[in-house]
């Protein structure tokens, strides 16, 4: 069953309708649905499906030609090959002006790039010269992110201003995650999306017949079982140095935000330790974040580093600090630990939720009186009180005439009206005239805390309107 990307599905069949040459790049990080999404696009065309391997330009060429006798005879299975990549393309030609719409597929193009470095540039003079004179559907797909951002798409590339279009595969979101389950309650839909950062494979692992303490220990705490050494095998597959990546992603998981904590942790040095950070950023597994006042700011000593995708953050978290009690079959502590400190771990998932939410809702005057050009995280100093202070969600319309001010709680009670007053006293840290108050609980609101939201224009909102 296919769920999701229906955004994506449409504007590929729309691309399809058109009576022109149309060049889609579909990039994303591994198991994040990419073949899928391609497939269920073929499903009724007919089309040349090539996916590139680790192995030489030979081996490729192969399998390239096996791919093209196959589109002309499905009962092909071995025959002559091209002498080059050369010849094949100039039989795609032939093929392409022979047919009324020919759909060639490259999966994990990085893969061929790597094998025969001028297929760039080959595929684009023939773009040039013959594909965009009839209707090829071209489709690269890949999933080594900085590769197809830079060498597909960027600036630099062979292949820079030949695409149609573009699409970036995200993790699925928590309306995506319902769809996957339809059976379950929408806390354990977002508990399951959240430990598996919303990548599909990794929902399709969970059962919604078990319970989330058996699913985590099925998948997680099961040596046996494909995330227990997902992490490590996807450091592997994508960096040279998997073992100090791995590192820097435990020092971060256990505090360690700034890029001097992390160099201390680690003994990596400080200035050795960007390059790496940055391609943890590029793989989208770190992120680099900023309080929301310095975002247009080119440099600023604010920044902290975080774990962006929720598996890597769940496993590092729960998982990597205990393999030596998991080899040995001791699970069950574990998760009990892991069922307590579930709530913590949820608490940045709801913040992004509820930011997600206030996205979605931009252009709703009831609860977003100016749209905002910024919404995000907030810390620093309260000159009053002499200490750092954080806020959950903080934002400003372009003339900075709106301020936006929120507070989230994952918790199995309701928020007090103490939570309001200190958002409210936060909120005067910033000069903005309007003061707009929003607070998001996983269950609810105590009876004083509603009085003072009537009194100061308070949107409450709760996990179930969401």
């Amino acid at each position: 069953m296919f769920i999701g990307r229906n955004q994506e599905l449409t504007a590929l069949n729309k691309l399809y309708q058109e009576d022109s040459f149309q060049f889609a790049v579909i990039y994303g990080r591994r198991r994040i649905g990419k073949t899928s999404l391609i497939n269920q696009f073929l499903k009724g065309k007919r089309a040349i499906y090539f996916t590139g391997l680790e192995e030489n330009a030979l081996e490729n060429l192969a399998r390239f030609s096996d791919a093209i006798h196959a589109y002309e005879d499905p009962s092909y299975l071995d025959g002559p090959n091209f002498a080059s990549f050369e010849q094949a393309f100039k039989y795609l030609v032939h093929l392409s002006e022979k047919n009324d719409r020919l759909i060639l597929v490259i999966d994990e193009f990085p893969y061929l790039a790597k094998a025969y470095p001028p297929i760039s540039s080959m595929l684009q003079s023939y773009i040039d010269h013959y594909f965009k004179q009839n209707k090829l559907f071209l489709i690269l797909c890949g999933s080594s992110m900085p590769f197809m951002e830079k060498q597909v798409l960027g600036y630099k590339s062979p292949l820079y201003g030949r695409r149609t279009a573009q699409f970036k595969l995200k993790p699925f979101s928590l309306h995506d995650a319902e769809e996957f389950f339809p059976q379950l309650n929408k806390e354990e839909v977002f508990e399951l999306n959240a430990i598996t950062g919303g990548i599909p494979l990794y929902l399709s692992l969970m059962s919604p017949k078990k319970s989330l303490r058996e699913n985590i220990k099925d998948n997680f705490l099961t040596t046996s079982a494909m995330l227990y050494a997902e992490p490590m095998s996807l450091l592997n597959q994508e960096l040279r140095e998997p073992a100090s990546y791995s590192s820097i992603i435990s020092a971060i998981a256990a505090g360690a935000s700034r890029q001097s904590e992390i160099s201390t942790k680690t003994g990596i040095a400080s200035g050795a330790l960007s390059p790496y950070l940055d391609n943890l950023i590029d793989l989208g597994i770190v992120e680099k974040r900023l309080p929301v006042t310095e975002l247009d700011k080119a440099r600023s000593r604010k920044t902290i580093y975080a774990i962006k995708d929720g598996m890597f953050r769940f496993w590092y978290t729960f998982v990597g600090k205990r393999v030596s009690f998991i080899e040995r079959g001791i699970t069950e502590p574990i998760l009990d630990y892991i069922i307590k400190q579930l709530p913590h771990f949820m608490g940045p998932e709801f913040e992004k939720l509820s930011q997600e939410y206030l996205w979605s809702k931009l252009f709703d005057p009831d609860l977003v009186p100016e749209p905002f050009v910024n919404l995000g995280n907030w810390w620093g100093p309260d000159p009053k009180e002499k200490k750092q202070v954080e806020m959950d969600i903080v934002g400003f319309d372009d003339q900075k005439l709106n301020g936006y001010f929120g507070e989230c709680k994952w918790k199995n009670e309701p928020i007090s009206a103490d939570i309001l007053e200190t958002l409210i006293y936060r909120s005067r840290l910033f000069p903005t005239p309007k003061k707009n108050y929003y607070l998001f609980s996983k269950t609810g609101f105590t009876d004083k805390c509603q009085q003072l939201a009537q009194q100061v224009d308070c949107h409450l909102i709760t996990f179930d309107m969401m």
